[in-house]
């Protein structure tokens, strides 16, 4: 019984090392000694030829890929397929939650990290020098960048979600589809493809510089891949044909597709600029392009929010208290004796 069985596995491990041949995982020479080895009646060459393959298994996987990337930074990665690894949740304050695999970079705004899991490791550098941190810092963004990658260690990929410092929404842009260059406000990239660079754009006239809402400075994303970017309020997207011309609102304005005109442009009539709340200046984008709006830009909701704190003394506090200082009403107490003896 026991040599049929010892028959019946040299056979199987003699037409294993044929197959391994043909398939070219071991060489003429392996499979000699193979054919040497199993004539006895001991099977002590098999752990040495699968360690032999898993040797040449372990040398190829430490190669590096062929469709790894470099950034402008020397960062090396495979790209990320935002189409199937990225989720974006949550209606009008949203988040991104991105899937990574080994060997694949994801870049971020540093401090947007809401959690990631195990096995994801975070690298924060300057991205390129204090001259690029400066750079990305007159653009709105930290001079600091935060890389995220997956180790492998915790099953086959890891995740990373990533928030907003202000209530927004996110839009995904692949820059392939826009000609590789869009132009944002300043501060609206939220992550991107590692193999994405952000630039410095001027505005091109003066007065769009100093009456368009935007500053002088605004943010240009270029490269290859993808950009997340986030807007205030509701977000939405206008396509411009050649010549035609769009005005919005000062701050409005999210992104832009490289060749859309941006400028500005006086608005008529004399009760307009009085009581139109729109003040003197309307910005005006011309085609052809994509352009890409907010319905609540950060800096008119702190306007507004400002606009209501109470601008008297004390603790602020809209509906007063009896006792405390600093009440603008008529009542007595200190506040109010404080007022009359002013006024005396």
């Amino acid at each position: 019984m026991s040599n049929a069985l010892i028959s019946n596995s040299l056979s199987v491990v003699r037409s294993s090392g044929r197959s391994l041949l043909r398939c070219g995982s071991i060489s003429r020479t392996q499979s000699s000694y193979l054919r040497s080895s199993t004539s006895s009646s001991h099977l002590t060459s098999i752990p040495c030829i699968y360690r032999a393959q898993s040797t040449t298994t372990s040398s190829s996987s430490i190669q590096p890929r062929q469709d790894a990337l470099t950034s402008s930074d020397g960062v090396v990665g495979v790209p990320i397929d935002f189409d199937t690894s990225s989720s974006i949740e949550g209606k009008e304050s949203q988040i991104v939650t991105i899937r990574l695999e080994k060997d694949q970079v994801l870049r971020a705004e540093s401090g947007a990290m809401m959690y990631m899991t195990d096995g994801i490791q975070m690298n924060t550098t300057t991205g390129g020098g204090l001259s690029a941190g400066f750079k990305r810092m007159l653009t709105g963004q930290s001079v600091f960048i935060s890389d995220y990658t997956y180790d492998g260690t915790a099953g086959p990929c890891g995740y990373v979600a990533l928030g907003t410092d202000f209530p927004s929404k996110i839009v995904r842009i692949p820059l392939q589809e826009y000609g590789g260059k869009i132009i944002c406000q300043q501060g609206a990239l939220l992550c991107a493809s590692h193999t994405v660079d952000i630039n410095i754009e001027f505005t091109k006239k003066f007065s769009a510089g100093f009456f368009g809402g935007e500053g002088f400075v605004l943010q240009g994303l270029s490269g290859t891949g993808d950009a997340l970017v986030k807007a205030g309020g509701a977000l939405i997207r206008k396509d411009l044909r050649e010549g035609e011309k769009l005005k919005i609102s000062s701050g409005c304005l999210v992104a832009f597709q490289d060749g859309v005109e941006f400028d500005v442009e006086q608005v008529s009539g004399f009760k307009n600029v009085i009581f139109g709340g729109e003040g003197l200046f309307l910005t005006t984008l011309t085609g052809p392009g994509a352009v890409w709006l907010q319905g609540q830009p950060p800096q008119r909701m702190i306007s507004e929010i400002a606009r209501r704190v109470p601008s008297g003394g004390g603790i602020g506090l809209a509906v007063p208290i009896p006792g405390m200082g600093g009440g603008t009403g008529d009542g007595g107490g200190e506040g109010g004796d404080s007022t009359g003896s002013a006024s005396t």
